[in-house]
């Protein structure tokens, strides 16, 4: 395929751990827990302290999110040897790709909480280092620094909560967890907050969400990596995966509903108005990932994770999809396409189906799996899975809004991407990307198919849910053809209503003086010690130098003096 050239090692390295963690994981799909799989001998009652043993375990769910990321980090990687291949840090880039799934499967592929931890840390890492990879760019050096320093906050939830466990249960194993939980959920609340701080960082949710759009600036592939399969996924992933240990707990599963209500809305609002492929796909993130919580907080989590996979597949062909066509016309700006369905029909068609699934169009898998979303909330309306009714029935309603707004911004991403005039720059041939670009596309296009197979079906939610996405996919066509402008938008959803304002003013300035405080403790406190140390010093060094005159009669007549005052005491003390 051409684009691989002398970077073909680093796609080797990469389906080499794809084929190692196929054998591991495919014996485990569709089965029961067990502990057959594993490698090494099964997790057994771990030490009191903490621990860095692998104890490698997947369940049924985790072993399809350990395929997917491999996935979907293989066919990236694939890709990147086109769209990247020319870059003089291609080498380190590559590598850290790997690095990132390992990491992923660090976190979904032990029972050890610390393992997952550090294997939640190096993804951290490498989400700054690979979003940053155009550092010579202050967008991408301040889009990397958000990014870390917010998950970084974030991520002192998980820290804590893997105190609170450990303490709580005896054991930071997490079966060794669950069957404690089995046998009397403790401190459910504590736990739950916790978890659901460190996953608001990790998975984007507000008030923690903007740094995932301000991410763009890093390669496509990337955004692609991130949004899809790792990053992003890891905490619809722990959230789902320690669920028993808060579920009894009202006050988590509400606090994660009105999160995932706020996140899924605001981010179909801002994604319906945007101006920037890229960032269009990226506040779709944010609103999907929202979807899942809402799953899991009205008590089905298995609902969530199906969407998660789902919406692996779909996002990273749109984002990959988007790539090509930065990759034909120079920028990922809506205003520099158009008219490109017949230039670049591979594109074209594939994009079509991932824009399907987004809008929930059967039959997608993106339809079979927002259908069971829609009924796990639906179902939370008679008050026996941890929410209260109303809260279900607000959260659903939110959800089918949502769902208008996410077949409209499709649509409208679609229209201005593929149909009316052609925008590129004069001069510029627009032509269908190298085939190591194109052919992941087809490859994830398929599987936005293949995957609908076998998933379930509910007649009566399924029903509305479709009536609600053609009636969003209406609304555009129709706004189209009465010739408004698809872009239109109230100013404060155009500048996403300033809610960054908060992170690059008002907190800032209102911590200014605990920062001032904090600076003067150490200057003149914690300070004065090693500066006291430094005065005492250089004062005996001086009084020593006093000594040392240089001259061997007074070095002389000093020995003698001392020899007569040791002998005088020596006599009257005798």
């Amino acid at each position: 395929m051409r684009g691989l050239g002398r970077h073909w090692i680093y796609v080797v390295l990469t389906a080499a751990l794809a084929v190692a963690v196929a054998i591991w994981a495919i014996p485990e799909l569709g089965g029961r827990v067990s502990y057959s799989g594993t490698f090494g001998p099964a997790p057994s009652t771990p030490p009191p302290l903490p621990s860095l043993s692998p104890d490698l375990f997947l369940f049924p769910t985790s072993a399809q999110i350990a395929l997917l990321a491999v996935g979907i980090g293989l066919l990236v990687q694939i890709y990147s040897t086109a769209y990247l291949g020319h870059h003089p840090r291609y080498r380190s880039y590559a590598l850290i790709i790997v690095l990132f799934l390992v990491a992923m499967l660090a976190v979904v592929g032990t029972t050890n909480l610390w393992v997952l931890l550090v294997g939640w840390e190096v993804m951290g890492l490498c989400s700054y280092l690979l979003i940053g990879h155009e550092w010579q760019t202050g967008e991408a050096r301040a889009g990397a620094a958000k990014a870390f320093l917010v998950t970084r906050i974030a991520d002192l939830g998980l820290v804590l909560a893997i105190l609170v466990i450990g303490e709580t249960y005896g054991t930071y194993d997490l079966l060794g967890a669950e069957l404690g939980a089995s046998e009397g959920v403790q401190h459910p609340t504590a736990i739950g907050l916790l978890v659901l701080v460190a996953v608001m960082g990790k998975s984007a949710q507000f008030p923690l969400h903007t740094w995932l759009p301000d991410a763009m600036p890093g390669p496509t592939p990337i955004t692609a990596l991130i949004h899809a399969a790792t990053m992003v996924a890891a905490g619809v992933y722990l959230a789902a995966r320690l669920f028993p240990l808060y579920s009894s707990s009202e006050v988590v599963v509400t606090a994660m509903a009105v999160v995932a209500g706020t996140t899924m809305l605001l981010g179909a609002l801002f994604a319906l108005v945007q101006t920037d492929l890229k960032r269009a796909l990226a506040w779709s993130t944010v609103s999907q990932l929202a979807l899942m919580f809402a799953a899991i907080a009205t008590g089905d989590p298995e609902a969530g994770t199906d969407h998660l996979l789902s919406h692996g597949v779909w996002k990273a062909l749109l984002f990959l999809g988007c790539g090509c066509l930065m990759h034909a016309v120079g920028s990922s700006g809506l205003s520099t396409m158009g008219g490109l369905r017949d230039r670049m029909p591979t594109t074209f068609v594939t994009m079509t189906i991932g824009f399907a699934a987004l809008a929930g169009i059967v039959p997608t898998v993106g339809f079979f799996t927002k259908d069971s979303v829609l009924h796990a909330v639906l179902e939370a309306g008679d008050g026996d899975h941890g929410v209260a009714a109303p809260v279900a029935y607000v959260l659903l309603a939110v959800t089918l809004v949502t769902s208008f707004l996410t077949a409209a911004y499709a649509t409208r991403l679609w229209v201005l991407a593929f149909f009316g005039p052609a925008h590129a720059a004069e001069g510029r041939e627009v032509h269908e990307a190298p085939r190591a670009m194109v052919g992941p596309l087809v490859v994830l296009a398929v599987a936005t198919f293949a995957l609908s197979i076998g998933q379930p079906f509910h007649l009566g939610i399924g029903v509305v849910g479709t009536l609600v996405a053609l009636a969003g996919v209406g609304f555009v066509l129709w706004r189209r053809r009465a010739g408004s402008a698809l872009a239109w938008a109230p100013r404060p959803l155009a500048a996403e209503l300033g809610i960054d304002r908060a992170y690059d003013h008002w907190i800032p300035a209102a911590t200014r003086a605990a920062s001032r405080g904090v600076i003067d403790v150490d200057s003149d406190a914690v300070d004065a010690y090693p500066r006291g140390s430094a005065v005492l010093s250089d004062t005996v060094s001086k009084g020593l130098g006093l000594v040392q005159s240089r001259n061997v009669q007074r070095y002389a007549t000093v020995i003698a003096a001392g020899v007569v005052l040791l002998t005088v005491v020596a006599v009257i003390w005798s």
